[in-house]
């Protein structure tokens, strides 16, 4: 079988399994993502949003059997790149599915890991998937409380909107009027999600402007655990 015939039959799967999201969608690997999961020396990796897994298979190389890769997304797409990555020798990964019912995430089984979890699980979250405000900003606040000290969150797209994308803008993609607003059509929500909840937060200090953010307390840690701003540290303070 080649290599468009592969591709066409996942797509036509997924066109069946799933009216609600466009089914032909192709990302590549996002080398940022996959270099500063290396610099850091990460060993932990979740991804929301997997897709065809070209991201996840690259980390998988890079951890060569070492280290845990969790997966979210629907599960007909955690069950393709898990499948995927096994077929190449690697099998240290879990994954978490989602339905395709239209009020359901992945952050329900991210509720689920957080339930059964009282430690950090990830050294790095890329948040890759919806790309909506309503989902994705909880999805930062429970990945939050699975990232350890020191781990990174990394946002791809922050300059997408509905409105703009090649599979889900209104013209291309009819539900999505149905499913938003104008406002949320036309508005940059991983912008809206990374400059109202990453960026105003004093546990997060900028690795790459606008992408990756690495935590440097967790949540209720008094201010005086937290690295001290530029100007405090130019006061003396």
């Amino acid at each position: 079988m080649t290599a468009d015939s592969e591709l066409t039959k996942v797509f036509d799967m997924r066109a069946n399994a799933n009216e609600n999201y466009p089914s032909r969608l192709i990302t590549n690997i996002n080398t940022q993502t996959v270099e500063t999961f290396v610099r850091f020396n990460c060993q932990r990796y979740a991804e929301f949003g997997v897709n065809l897994g070209s991201t996840a298979l690259e980390i998988a190389r890079h951890l060569g059997g070492k280290g845990e890769i969790y997966l979210f997304d629907f599960q007909y797409n955690v069950d393709y790149v898990d499948e995927l990555l096994r077929a190449n020798g690697f099998t240290n990964v879990r994954k978490f599915g989602s339905s395709t019912k239209l009020l359901d995430s992945y952050n329900w089984p991210l509720s689920n890991l957080i339930k059964d979890n009282s430690e950090p699980l990830f050294d790095y979250c890329f948040i890759d998937g919806a790309h909506v405000w309503n989902i994705d900003a909880l999805t930062f606040f429970l990945a939050d409380r699975l990232l350890a000290v020191g781990g990174l969150v990394d946002f791809d797209d922050y300059d997408w909107s509905l409105g703009t994308s090649p599979t889900l803008a209104p013209n291309i993609f009819p539900r999505t009027a149905e499913f938003y607003t104008d406002e949320q059509i036309a508005d940059q929500q991983v912008k809206r999600v990374v400059d109202l909840l990453v960026k105003t937060s004093p546990r997060y200090e900028v690795v790459i402007e606008n992408k990756i953010y690495r935590k440097i307390a967790h949540d209720g840690a008094g201010q005086k655990t937290l690295r001290p701003s530029l100007w405090q540290r130019l006061l003396g303070r």
